[in-house]
């Protein structure tokens, strides 16, 4: 019905009116089809459009062909061709790709049964377009690489603006040092900021010069060399070091001028990192140095350690706490049935992790947990304790 006070239309002018919206302005239409797609997206109703005479003639007409298909037994070719019309070999090959790589899944996943046989249940003729050796995994992987870092290079150099770049190195898990380098651009189609992962390449060491070195051969392969706006980096001198590398590479090579004072930009959050350790660490030690969980089969340097962490008052005991709980399966154990969860350790890599150590650590529940652990490992905990009680006012 019409909204009150607008006037009701019929026959081919009609207007129909939505009863769920709000009244004093409720959505309207003369298009049938408009007003189904208003009951589904704004109100979730789904409204089923009966068949006219004329589909529904077709419709049984298709039932008597397929029931005379399945009396000669011919109903499984049907399916087949059925099943095929959804299938795209790229489009499968791309999904598979990209599931492997961003649960790192093994290559060998592709001849495990239980996979083909979770594939031929979503699609019984799928499984023939599904490779089935793992040595073509890395080739496929590798082919839609290359598309996507296509598409990534063509959007780089015609970017609108100069190409920022922010890099840092990481040590994985294996040891190695790897230096991530990401891309920081107005995109000349949507005129937005955006980003991308260009590399993360394996380098040789710390220094300034390596970095370049490494950093070079990715800026040359997505061809934007010409293009390099600022570098944003921590406060570490190897990347004022890298800057003045690559400004005598521009100077010389291309002939540009890439002031790398100006165009080294330092991270924020580390500078805000950095004057807080001052606030909190009046006399620091290097931590970068001090390697507990690596040195626990070495008792004398671990209880060098603890004693310069000491040197931190609170923070340090409570860091040498956390590393107790954390050097065996057992005490991890102790430790969860006491708080119900771990204490996240500190590390100098996080800037965030000492506040988050000292939130968990100074909740309620984790407090009585600490207190109960401290007196059952009275000989880990005791210097700090002693140094408690002899400090106390005596009466």
């Amino acid at each position: 019905m019409a909204a009150e006070g607008e006037e009701e239309f019929k026959g081919r002018n009609r207007l129909l009116y939505c009863r769920h919206c709000p009244q004093k302005n409720p959505y309207s239409t003369s298009v049938t089809t408009n007003f189904r797609k208003h009951l589904e997206r704004k109100h979730e109703i789904r409204v089923v459009e009966d068949l006219t005479p004329l589909q529904s003639s077709i419709f049984e007409g298709f039932e008597q062909l397929y029931q005379q298909a399945q009396d000669l037994g011919r109903t499984t070719e049907i399916e087949s061709e059925v099943f095929k019309r959804y299938l795209d070999q790229d489009k499968i090959s791309k999904a598979l790709a990209w599931l492997i790589v961003a649960r790192n899944l093994p290559y060998r996943i592709v001849e495990s049964s239980e996979f083909h046989l979770f594939i031929s249940t979503l699609n019984p003729v799928a499984k023939d377009h599904l490779p089935s050796a793992h040595s073509t995994i890395p080739r496929i992987i590798d082919n839609h690489f290359q598309w996507a870092k296509d598409i990534v290079r063509m959007t780089l150099q015609s970017a609108k603006s100069k190409v920022h770049l922010s890099l840092d190195i990481w040590t994985s898990p294996n040891r190695l040092l790897l230096l991530g380098v990401c891309s920081h651009f107005v995109d000349h189609v949507q005129e937005t900021r955006r980003k991308a992962l260009l590399a993360l390449r394996p380098v040789a060491n710390h220094s300034g010069e390596e970095q370049f070195i490494t950093l070079l051969p990715v800026l040359r392969d997505f061809g934007i060399v010409r293009r390099i706006g600022s570098v944003v980096g921590d406060n570490s001198g190897t990347n004022d070091t890298l800057c003045r590398a690559m400004s005598t590479y521009l100077k010389e090579e291309e002939g540009l001028d890439w002031d790398p004072d100006v165009h080294r930009l330092r991270c924020l959050g580390h500078v805000i990192n950095l004057a807080v350790q001052a606030f909190l660490f009046p006399n620091p030690l290097d931590l970068q140095q001090s390697e507990s969980c690596e040195d626990a089969d070495d008792p004398t340097r671990t209880q060098r350690q603890r004693a310069e962490f000491r040197r931190l008052g609170p923070l340090g005991k409570l860091h040498n706490l956390v590393i107790n709980t954390q050097s065996s399966s057992a005490r991890i154990r102790e430790f969860t049935e006491l708080a119900g969860r771990m204490i996240p350790l500190d590390n100098r890599t996080r800037w965030n992790s000492w506040y988050q150590m000292l939130h968990v650590a100074t909740k309620q529940e984790t407090a009585s947990a600490v207190d109960a652990y401290t007196k059952n490992h009275f000989e880990f905990c005791g210097f700090s304790i002693a140094r408690r009680l002899d400090s106390a006012p005596h009466n």
